[in-house]
This record gives structure tokens, C-alpha cells and sequence, in this order.
């Protein structure tokens, strides 16, 4: 008898060993996600690899616009203007796709950053949405004032404020980039606006949207350069921050009289 018992005990351990690889976690279909390697960056609890390059732009892009465009399919009709920026991003990213294969890595670049941008600017209007009226049943953590959301808060209002004042005012790109430049500073405005009124989980998202359009209208800028020189074979250079900065040196005071300071006095 013990032996029959050993026997089916035995026989159990290796049914469930065959079956291990071939079940996820959670119980799904869904196999299992790759281990998670050195080198690799991670966003919402999971691995994705930094792909250099022309096409890691456009898989960022990729990646980012199928959730959204996804999202959006099954959230009901989103507002109008998200919807004409959804649309731009996924045309930008259709260009990118076009100017890879056409060789010329450094206008996929763009494209492929810009779409990317694009989409994250869509990511946090969205996400400022749903923190359109306070939860009554969720009480907020006391704490310092400047400290937790209402500090961070702050902090992506003035780097949304440093980026706005850095560059130009998007005109010498064209009126592509200026109509990007200028939601970039409505996006702001509204930022400010929460943020004076104590709405501190929405002014963090709008600040966010407004940061990642300014670099919307930036590498417009950019694009508009390359449409016009030789298509190259080389990788493309993405400038620096100090490079950024001394192209728009002289050009953000042009907004002092239309950004106020980045948070309420």
C-alpha cells in the first residue's frame, strides 16, 4: 500500500512538472515574461529592452500608440483634441516607418521621437482626466507642504516651465511646430491653473503633457532640417541639453510676458 502511494505521489510531481512550462502564473494562456536581464529598463513591472538608433524610436512610438489607440477603442469616444493628437502621432509614426526604409535614419529619428512624445503627451492628458474630481472616499496622505504629490507636482510644473522658456516660440520651424508649441503653453497654463487651485494630481499630469510637447515641437524643428539636406546613412546624433539650450538662447524671453511663474506664490 505505502508503495502505491509513493507511486501515484510520484507520478503527480511529474505531471505538474510537465505542465509548469506551459502555464503562466496567473492562470492565463499568456506565456510566461522573459527574465528580466541586465541592461534591460522597466516600465510598469516589466522589461523592455533600450533599442538604440532610428528604430528604437519608432518601437517606443509603436509600443506607446498601440496601447493608447487600443485604450481608446474600448473606453468610449474620447475627447476631440486627444483624438486629432492620437491621429497625428500615429500619421508621424507612419512617416518615421516611411523614411527608415527609404534610408535615411536620421528623419525616422525624428519622427519616430516625435510620435513617441506625442503619444506621451496623450498619455498624461488622459491620465489628467481621471483626476477631474477628488475622491471623497480616498482621503490624501497628510503630510509637509512642498512634500509628496504636491511637491512633485511643483517640480514638473517648472521643468515644464524651463523647457517652455529654453526654446523658441516654435515660428522659425513653421506653423506645424508652432501649433504644438502653443498647446505645449496652454497645456501648462492649465497645469498652473490646478495648481492654484489644489488640484495637485492633475497640474503633475498637465505639466507632464506640457513638458513632452515641447520636445514635439522641437524635433518638428529638427525634421524640418532634414526634409531639406541629403538623406544620410550615418546614425543619427541626437543634440544635447547644452546643445539644445545654446540654440535657444536669447529666443524664451519672447514668453515672459505670457508663461507666469511655475507654481502659485
Amino acid at each position: 500500500m505505502l508503495l502505491k502511494l509513493l507511486s501515484m505521489g510520484a507520478s503527480g510531481l511529474v505531471g505538474l512538472a510537465l505542465l509548469g512550462p506551459l502555464a503562466s502564473p496567473d492562470g492565463s494562456d499568456e506565456p510566461p515574461s522573459p527574465p528580466k536581464k541586465k541592461g534591460d529598463f522597466f516600465k510598469n513591472g516589466e522589461a523592455e529592452k533600450k533599442e538604440p538608433g532610428p528604430e528604437g524610436d519608432l518601437h517606443r512610438a509603436y509600443n506607446l500608440l498601440r496601447r493608447l489607440r487600443a485604450e481608446g477603442q474600448t473606453g468610449g469616444r474620447p475627447e476631440g483634441r486627444i483624438r486629432d493628437w492620437t491621429e497625428r502621432a500615429t500619421r508621424y509614426y507612419r512617416d518615421g516607418v516611411k523614411a527608415l526604409e527609404e534610408r535615411n535614419p536620421q528623419l525616422a529619428h525624428e519622427y519616430g521621437a516625435i510620435a513617441h512624445d506625442l503619444a506621451r503627451a496623450i498619455e498624461h492628458a488622459r491620465n489628467a482626466a481621471l483626476f477631474d474630481r477628488p475622491d471623497e472616499d480616498l482621503p490624501r496622505v497628510p503630510g509637509k507642504a512642498g512634500s509628496g504629490r504636491d511637491g512633485e507636482a511643483r517640480r514638473q510644473l517648472t521643468k515644464a516651465y524651463e523647457r517652455l522658456k529654453e526654446g523658441d516660440d516654435g515660428s522659425d520651424a513653421g506653423p506645424e511646430a508652432k501649433f504644438y508649441r502653443d498647446a505645449a503653453v496652454d497645456l501648462y497654463r492649465a497645469a498652473r491653473r490646478d495648481a492654484e487651485a489644489g488640484r495637485t494630481e492633475r497640474a503633475g499630469e498637465l505639466a507632464r503633457a506640457a513638458e513632452a510637447m515641447t520636445h514635439v515641437a522641437e524635433h518638428l524643428g529638427h525634421a524640418a532640417d532634414d526634409r531639406t539636406a541629403p538623406p544620410s546613412t550615418a546614425e543619427p546624433k541626437v543634440p544635447s541639453k547644452a546643445e539644445r539650450k545654446a540654440k535657444g538662447k536669447g529666443k524664451g524671453e519672447r514668453l515672459d510676458d505670457i508663461l507666469p511663474p511655475p507654481y502659485p506664490d
